[in-house]
């Protein structure tokens, strides 16, 4: 599911960012959760997934191109999973259907080290997660009531970003989730027992450079994309936000949202995430929304 174009994206200036970005469909919703409870089913919260249509728990990185389809623009080129805890609605206790993922791949940190690192495509077998299931303090993630703009874009409301879920979004807005993963691996393993531990967020260094003040850890040496997910909910007619709560936010006392997190893996077709990693990323092109870099970009998919 490629296009040819004419447009080769442009390199970004100094400082920019090189991106790369999609839009995936949700495939399902389930109690599984192929990388913190490998081969046991029903055994996680209830997530919501978006990506490879036949992710459950007995996926792996050696199985999950061999199966399923994918819900992403481009279609099988990319057959990653992508999970998220569903947001659910206590008034009905239900979950909310998400309108789409978003997710982006960006250069991050890279521009800003000065250390000659050099930017890595995603490796193959890679997961990860990012956040905190069990949050007691401040989470991870990032929310906001979005406000739809006469141009159809749109933007948050005034007030309403924060670790939490807002309260008071207004009946027409959308509520907007959003988390990124650490971009520094340990170049070694493509998994660890927390499943965080290979990966590690770049950190301030005394560089020769004081424009490029970052690098990645001695201990996680490999700079790879940046990646984020955004989530975008509709409000549901006759609901409201502040009934709205994520599936892992178990302690009723504590705000809603506190527990976001989310889970990546690997499903690209290497020669299609290398193309872009190397495109769009080494080389800071703003590729824009599923430009690989080469004039190519990945077409809509449609349904779930």
């Amino acid at each position: 599911m490629l296009s040819q174009t004419n447009g080769i994206p442009a390199v970004a200036p100094p400082y920019e960012e090189g991106a790369f970005r999609l839009l995936c469909n949700w495939t399902k919703m389930s109690y599984d959760d192929p990388i913190v409870y490998p081969g046991q089913p029903g055994l996680a919260h209830h997530h919501t997934f978006f990506g490879n249509t036949a992710i459950d728990a007995y996926t792996t990185p050696d199985n999950i191109r061999a199966k399923g389809n994918a819900s992403c623009r481009g279609g099988a080129i990319n057959l990653s999973g992508y999970w998220v805890p569903s947001v659910i609605d206590t008034a009905t206790n239900k979950p909310l259907v998400p309108k789409y993922l978003i997710v982006y791949y960006k250069t991050g940190y890279w521009p800003f080290m000065g250390d000659g690192s050099q930017m890595q495509p995603m490796p193959h077998g890679l997961r990860m997660i990012t956040g905190d299931s069990t949050a007691e303090g401040q989470g991870e993630g990032w929310f906001a009531c979005m406000l739809t703009m006469p141009d159809g874009g749109l933007t948050n409301r005034s007030g309403s970003g924060g670790s939490e879920i807002p309260t008071n979004c207004a009946p027409t807005d959308i509520v907007r989730a959003r988390i990124s993963f650490q971009q520094c691996w340990d170049g070694v393993n493509l998994d660890s027992p927390d499943h965080k531990s290979h990966m590690a967020t770049p950190v301030a260094y005394n560089s020769p450079d004081s424009s490029r003040p970052f690098r990645c850890p001695v201990t996680h040496p490999v700079v790879l994309p940046l990646v984020t997910f955004t989530v975008d909910y509709d409000i549901p007619a006759g609901s409201s936000s502040a009934n709205f709560r994520l599936s892992s936010d178990t302690d009723r006392s504590k705000p809603a949202g506190r527990s976001m997190h989310g889970d990546w893996m690997n499903g690209w077709d290497t020669a299609i995430s290398n193309l872009w990693g190397i495109k769009c990323m080494r080389e800071r092109r703003d590729c824009g929304s599923a430009n690989l870099g080469d004039g190519r970009v990945t077409v809509e998919f449609q349904g779930n």
